[in-house]
């Protein structure tokens, strides 16, 4: 193994390294991407919430009340909570996803949120505005639309939307959050879905760029290294067919006509232009029967594009569309008489190859009255 295919390889496999890692680290990026944008509009609706419940006076209200009455359970079951709704204490189920999901852990800091949200309550546009506007702040895409739903101590729930909600993709996001000693009052928010686009730096740019350059690169290198090792394997079938080709042709006469014997049975008559084998007679066209008789009496029986292209026209019309053309007819004919002869290419040359070698026959009569 030459320098040049150890180095084309070492580029081969550089390439094909660089082709597949691109791609994981572009996906990787996105998911990263989408991650941290969900998170950052969750962030940013808890955030405008929070601030929503302090402007409305949060710290200054002070409640004294013998209401409370939680009970904790295993797992994700409802929790049950008790208010007295001036008729008597009345329970309530909370469901666990609510419970959860509340804004504030401490159940005191709930029963001060139900005070506060009854005698103010949220504006859903008011928070549709103040969540975009913090969007905006932190550098995040998107834009979304906000929903206040209220249940009232009797379990009626209405709603309020801050945008129209005809306007609301049925593949957008949604979050919900719950403020309030019941979780009474539902926030939640429609957020357009991720776009990578949007989000695409200068450096995702490059690796885009770098991904594609990388696939021409890889089919390139691909292309040359096949080319190359073809080419090496023709030549060195070249090589090694050299010395025994020398030896194949026999001139069995030399007279008017000159006869050639190809192999144990075939003969090729230069004059008459043909290819006999026994009763077997093939009549060869004038450029077939040139291009043969170039080839038993080249060195080596080789001829490059350029000499048959100078044998054939020497007006100098010959190309090399032609030449692959007579050859393919000479195959053919070859190819009709024994499977023994044939013509290899190579590094832009032909080839006459007969498998064996054969020697001179006694008497020489007796071959040519077949």
């Amino acid at each position: 193994m030459n320098r040049k295919s150890i180095f084309g390889k070492v580029l081969l496999i550089i390439s094909l390294v660089i082709t597949l890692c691109l791609p994981v680290d572009i996906v990787y990026g996105y998911l990263t991407k989408e991650d941290n944008w969900n998170e950052q509009m969750r962030t940013s609706l808890v955030s405008v919430l929070e601030e929503s419940m302090e402007e409305r006076g949060k710290e200054d209200v002070y409640i004294v009340s013998h209401s409370y009455n939680r009970r904790d359970f295993k797992g994700d079951s409802a929790k049950i909570v008790t208010i007295d709704v001036g008729e008597g204490s009345k329970e309530y189920i909370v469901p666990a996803y609510k419970h959860y999901n509340n804004i504030t852990e401490n159940p005191t800091e709930r029963l001060f949120d139900s005070v506060i949200l009854e005698e103010q309550p949220l504006a859903a546009d008011s928070l549709n505005m103040l969540w975009d506007s913090l969007l905006v702040k932190n550098g995040i895409s998107g834009t979304g639309n906000i929903r206040v739903s209220v249940t009232d101590l009797s379990e009626n729930i209405s709603m309020t939307y801050a945008k129209d909600t005809r306007y609301l993709p049925l593949s957008d996001s949604l979050f919900s959050y719950y403020i309030g000693y019941r979780c009474e009052v539902e926030v939640t928010a429609f957020a357009s879905p991720f776009s990578y686009w949007r989000s695409v730096t200068l450096w995702d740019w490059m690796e885009i760029f770098f991904l594609l350059l990388s696939v021409v690169f890889f089919f390139w290198i691909w292309t040359v290294y096949n080319r190359c090792s073809v080419d090496a394997c023709e030549h060195n079938n070249f090589g090694s067919v050299a010395a025994e080709e020398k030896e194949s042709v026999v001139v069995l006469k030399e007279t008017v006509s000159r006869i050639y014997q190809l192999g144990d049975d075939v003969l090729f008559d230069s004059t008459d232009r043909l290819l006999k084998k026994g009763n077997q007679v093939k009549s060869l066209l004038p450029q077939v029967s040139a291009l043969l008789l170039g080839l038993l009496e080249a060195d080596g029986h080789c001829m490059s594009i350029s000499d048959i292209c100078l044998l054939l026209w020497p007006d100098g019309s010959g190309r090399s569309e032609r030449v692959h053309t007579v050859v393919g007819r000479l195959r053919s004919s070859l190819a009709e008489m024994s499977a023994q002869i044939s013509v290899i290419s190579g590094n832009s040359k032909y080839q006459l190859k007969i498998a064996h070698s054969i020697e001179e026959k006694t008497p020489l009569n007796n071959v040519l009255q077949n």
